[in-house]
C-alpha cells in the first residue's frame, strides 16, 4: 500500500528511514572523502643504481 491508499504509518516510518539513511550515507561519504593516504616513505623507493 502507499501513503495515499491508507498506511500511514508505515509509509511514514520508512521514508523517515530512507531519509535518515541518506544523510547518514552523505556524511559518511563526505568524511571518507576528507581522509587522506599517507604519504609514502623513503623506504618504500627502489633502490638507485646496482
Amino acid at each position: 500500500m502507499s501513503g495515499v491508499n491508507g498506511d500511514k504509518s508505515r509509509f511514514n516510518r520508512v521514508r523517515k528511514q530512507k531519509l535518515a539513511r541518506r544523510i547518514r550515507n552523505r556524511e559518511l561519504f563526505k568524511a571518507a572523502s576528507q581522509v587522506k593516504p599517507p604519504a609514502a616513505s623513503a623506504s618504500h623507493k627502489k633502490p638507485v643504481g646496482a
